[in-house]
């Protein structure tokens, strides 16, 4: 049976663990119902998570005793070892939330939301946002929790994502998209829904940027977004 995993600031290098947390208190006690004797796992966000044996679930806190350890290992699983950075045009909220979401369970390792020259919406609900990576990261099993980034102009953007070893936009007249088989990490670019301009492929070209596309069909930006993050991941 798969068991459920909360992700926080827990010190599990002791053998009794603490949830003092009023709403993860709720979610394990009046939602899933889980009682005395039996596992959750709870993971530091950090890379390490441990099996628990619920021995105290109260209103107020709930206690149990660390049965397992497990050291990092969202490195195989997740593509951790080929780390992501997916810097990725505002879309409209819903389709933003849904490509966030979809990227973490892909095993993205960084979200830049951008603003580029044909992006509409700009402001971003970040507390949201950060509550979606979370509850992505918990639900698909992921150890280390991907980082929301601040938002920056395409410019800036091309800057940033500059540092990693592998630097892509994604656009519908790019070259056929061949994912590296190297370790490194990548930075990968999806634009809005009008895609980028000219004017900002000819930038990002002039900053060692290599232009690729996903296939002949003009994607959403949403769908560019989880498809791209699952093959730059996974290397297919």
């Amino acid at each position: 049976m798969k068991l459920h995993r909360f992700i926080g600031e827990y010190n599990l290098s002791k053998k009794e663990v603490e949830i003092t947390d009023s709403k993860i208190i709720n979610q394990i006690k009046a939602v899933l119902r889980l009682k005395k004797g039996d596992k959750i796992i709870l993971s530091d966000g950090k890379g390490q998570s441990g099996e628990i044996i619920l021995d105290i679930v109260s209103t107020n806190k709930i206690t149990g005793t660390i049965s397992k350890i497990n050291l990092p290992a969202d490195a195989e699983s997740f593509g951790e070892a080929r780390k992501v950075d997916l810097y990725l045009s505002i879309l409209k909220k819903e389709n933003f939330e849904l490509a966030v979401q979809k990227a973490v369970e892909a095993g993205v390792s960084n979200i830049t939301p951008i603003i580029t020259e044909r992006t509409i919406k700009t402001g971003l609900n970040v507390l949201r946002l950060e509550k979606i990576i979370l509850e992505a990261s918990e639900q698909c099993g992921r150890n280390i929790v991907p980082a929301l980034s601040p938002i920056l102009d395409f410019k800036n953007a091309l800057i940033d994502g500059a540092k990693n070893e592998e630097k892509i936009i994604f656009h519908l007249n790019g070259e056929k998209f061949h994912p590296s088989t190297s370790s490194g990490q990548i930075s990968i670019f999806v634009g809005p829904e009008g895609g980028f301009t000219s004017k900002e492929i000819i930038l990002a070209k002039e900053n060692g940027y290599t232009i690729v596309s996903l296939g002949p069909l003009t994607l959403r930006g949403e769908t560019a977004a989880i498809i791209a993050t699952y093959r730059a991941v996974q290397g297919i």
